[in-house]
Order: structure tokens, then C-alpha cells, then sequence
């Protein structure tokens, strides 16, 4: 399983690409870099992340910014070095 989101309406965030352990993210300040986090579970981080896409939408106060800094902060998903 493969899913790139990359129209993304975000300052912070360029795209995020799921695959199937791993959430491969690329921000707007270095296009050129991508980075990679281990998921666990990478359906749920799926679903959650396409609620906050819809609230992002709607203009309801979603930020794909800070979900991503949320779900680093909760240990949801960890950078691979």
C-alpha cells in the first residue's frame, strides 16, 4: 500500500507519502529532503490524517503542521535515522 498526499493545503508541509510501515514526509523550507518516520499502525494514522485534511478543508481549524508535530510529540510515529 502506497498513498501520497501531496496537494496539500499547508505553509509547513510539501507531502506526505504512506507506505506500509512508514509515513515518508517532505516540508516546504527543504523540498530536496524527504523524511522518513516509522508507524506502527498506518491506517489509523491514515483515517486521522484525513480528518484533519477535512478540517483543514472546511477551514474549521484544522493544520497539517501540527497534527504531524502531535503525532511526533505522542511517539505515533518515529523518525528512522
Amino acid at each position: 500500500m502506497t498513498k501520497m498526499y501531496d496537494n496539500l493545503i499547508s505553509t509547513a508541509i510539501k507531502s506526505i507519502n504512506i507506505t506500509d510501515n512508514s509515513v515518508i514526509v517532505t516540508y516546504n523550507s527543504n523540498k530536496e529532503k524527504e523524511y522518513t518516520f516509522n508507524c506502527e499502525d498506518t491506517q489509523v494514522f491514515e483515517d486521522t490524517l484525513c480528518k484533519e485534511l477535512i478540517s483543514v478543508e472546511l477551514k474549521t481549524g484544522g493544520s497539517v503542521g501540527k497534527f504531524l508535530h502531535n503525532q511526533i510529540k505522542e511517539g505515533l510515529i518515529v523518525e528512522s535515522k
